[in-house]
């Protein structure tokens, strides 16, 4: 894969997309982090496995700090899953344990989701 074109192509996507555009661009990055990261635990490569579930935490705090404040109840919820979710790989990243993953990957999943809903409904 020309890694070049890759790239250009992912800046100009990121460059032009609108706010929903842009967190589902975080969540499915997110996402992919978790399952390299889930293979890195499988492989017992604990390096790897240690710098995909940064990453995803990466995205995660992110997701927090982009989050408007105005919005009332659903920012602070928002803000607490974030923090739970962050907790459980850091949890995952100390035990090299699948499970937490496992359970971060499901809840990114269901917003991602939830969200591509949000945004067709506004489309």
């Amino acid at each position: 894969m020309n890694m070049q074109g890759y790239q250009a192509y992912r800046k100009t996507q990121i460059q032009t997309a609108d706010q929903g555009g842009l967190i589902l661009l975080c969540y499915d990055g997110a996402i992919g982090f978790l399952r390299k990261a889930l293979k890195a635990i499988s492989e017992k490569d604990q390096m790897s496995a240690t710098e995909l579930l940064t990453k995803a935490q990466n995205v995660l705090w992110e997701l927090t700090n982009g989050l408007n404040r105005d919005a009332g109840q659903i920012a602070h919820n928002l803000e607490a899953i974030y923090n739970y979710m962050i907790r459980r790989l850091v949890d995952a990243q100390y035990h090299s344990s699948p499970a937490p993953v496992n359970e971060v990957l499901g809840y990114l999943q269901e917003l991602r989701d939830t969200w591509q809903q949000v945004i067709q409904k506004q489309s």
